[in-house]
């Protein structure tokens, strides 16, 4: 995107994408904007910390309170297996890390942790595992 284009998005639109009040081509090209520029995210950042809290009961805020854009957490599990389109791995890295989801990010953070087996577990599956190989070895007190 375009120096110029970026420029056309000033803190009102920002504000309005906040409250998810944009139309769907503003909408897209302001999320594009946002994918393409560290310094619009930075200033989308100023303008989430600087808004007042109106808006509470807005179509908007109800959406993002019922979390309509979240994705499910299949969908999350496929992210981090690699396993998505690359257009909707796109949307949900932004979903997570620009929008920064606080629902998302937990859900990932928990499903990182149960992808990864713990010291204990890898220890114990390998002792079985050893064991039951070598059971022949052990004749008749090992077979019980």
């Amino acid at each position: 995107m375009s120096a110029e284009d970026q420029a056309m998005i000033d803190v009102e639109t920002l504000r309005a994408y906040l409250l998810d009040e944009l139309p769907p081509g503003t909408l897209a090209r302001v999320e594009k904007a946002l994918r393409d520029s560290a310094e619009l995210r930075a200033q989308l950042e100023d303008v989430r910390q600087n808004r007042s809290e109106v808006g509470l009961h807005s179509l908007g805020a109800i959406w993002r309170r019922s979390r309509l854009t979240c994705p499910s957490r299949q969908q999350l599990g496929s992210l981090l297996l690699d396993a998505l389109d690359p257009d909707l791995a796109s949307y949900l890295t932004f979903h997570i890390e620009v929008v920064e989801c606080p629902y998302c990010q937990a859900n990932l953070a928990d499903l990182k942790v149960k992808a990864e087996p713990s010291a204990h577990e890898a220890r114990t599956t390998r002792h079985h595992k050893i064991l039951q190989s070598s059971r022949h070895l052990l004749g008749e007190e090992g077979r019980g």
